[in-house]
């Protein structure tokens, strides 16, 4: 199958594949794909779902597809099978009912389920937080018979100098600040052998890559941005695009309680990636303490939060709606008392959407899939 505009993605070799990667992490198929069969979809359950009324059950996964599978329960004028205060079963939230999840622009809302055994750690960025160096892989795929294309990131993580916070100790004033952070890429290469040289030296074009956020004092990250190189090929954005949201993930807002093995929490936040508004939830478990260190199990679920779709080099014939969209991610990590984000462990995340017309066979298809694999310290 080709792709408009693009190489074809048929070919097994790496330099193609690398050459193409800006357009297979857009893998649009305008009219030569069909969207997957509802059977297809009913096997990507949704992971998790928002807690009401502060309960928490630690098995989120099966009451959002019970939630998703009750057909006709929602409530008047909501689309078919949307259970009013639950998950949209196409993964895109009616008008208005986002922000009744969570406003845009609101802090993220931690609902609590259960503290977890002794011995228990507290969690999230000491103040100052210290500064983490290493290794992020960033392994891209679009098409499941391609193999992932992994990308390793030489990082330096430094949480810049809090002026104002400095300023208000003098007055002897103590007020909550955000912590801006910098991320700088010190070095990129393709992780695999028998790599061209000629494609490692445009991946390694993503030295200097430049990524800024803060750490609001919930804990929260926000302000995501990153800035490429201007001799960077345009087709590598996709791997900064991807070490932003990887970050977006594993910058978690944690409980003001100390946490033990058996712990989990629920985190609802209002995101943004890919140029799509979502609603994210995040569901946190505590797998083991020891040694200063939480083991932590991750899975989140996002939800559009309206169907306007505008990424940057649609084509132009796409109708810019989504009628479909479905995104998750699940992760198993470690966290060191004090640390800005987990430093050891893997994330991987699925994006899948279905853009414009009513009629399934015209729609184009967006399918995206990462895998952060970290090593920091």
């Amino acid at each position: 199958m080709n792709v408009p505009g693009c190489p074809a993605i048929s070919s097994p070799k790496l330099i193609m594949r690398a050459k193409a990667l800006f357009c297979l992490s857009l893998l649009l198929s305008l009219g030569c794909q069909k969207t997957e069969s509802s059977d297809q979809t009913k096997r990507a359950e949704p992971a998790v779902s928002a807690a009401k009324g502060g309960a928490l059950d630690p098995d989120l996964a099966q009451a959002v597809a019970q939630a998703s599978a009750a057909p006709g329960s929602g409530a008047p004028g909501s689309p078919a099978g949307h259970v009013e205060g639950g998950p949209p079963p196409d993964g895109v939230f009616p008008p208005g009912a986002a922000d009744k999840e969570l406003a845009r622009g609101a802090l993220p809302k931690i609902t609590m389920g259960n503290e977890g055994s002794e011995p228990r750690l507290k969690l999230g960025p000491s103040k100052p937080a210290s500064k983490l160096s290493g290794t992020i892989q960033i392994a891209l795929q679009s098409d499941p018979r391609q193999g992932a294309i992994p990308v390793l990131l030489s990082l330096q993580i430094e949480p810049k100098k809090l002026e104002g916070a400095a300023e208000g100790a003098a007055e002897g004033i103590a007020t909550p600040v955000s912590q801006p952070v910098s991320v700088r890429v010190t070095g990129a290469k393709i992780d695999a052998p028998s790599v061209p040289k000629d494609i490692d030296e445009q991946v390694a074009k993503l030295k200097g890559t430049k990524l800024e956020y803060s750490i609001l004092p919930s804990g929260a990250g926000a302000g995501f941005r990153f800035d490429v190189p201007k001799g960077a090929p345009e087709e590598f954005r996709d791997v900064a695009r991807s070490l932003s949201d990887a970050l977006s993930l594993l910058t978690i807002p944690y409980p003001d309680k100390p946490l033990g093995a058996g712990a989990y929490f629920m985190v609802t936040s209002r995101d943004d990636f890919l140029g799509i508004d979502l609603v994210s939830y995040r569901l946190v478990k505590v797998k083991s303490v020891a040694d200063n260190v939480a083991s932590l199990e991750v899975n989140t679920k996002r939800y559009a939060a309206s169907r306007s779709f505008d990424f940057p080099g649609l084509p132009p014939e796409v109708q810019k709606n989504l009628a479909e969209f479905q995104a998750n991610s699940e992760g198993a990590l470690e966290l060191p008392v004090g640390a800005l984000l987990p430093t050891k462990g893997q994330m991987s995340s699925v994006l899948a959407a279905s853009l414009g017309a009513q009629d399934s066979k015209q729609r184009a298809m967006l399918q995206f899939q990462t895998r952060a694999q970290l090593d920091l310290k």
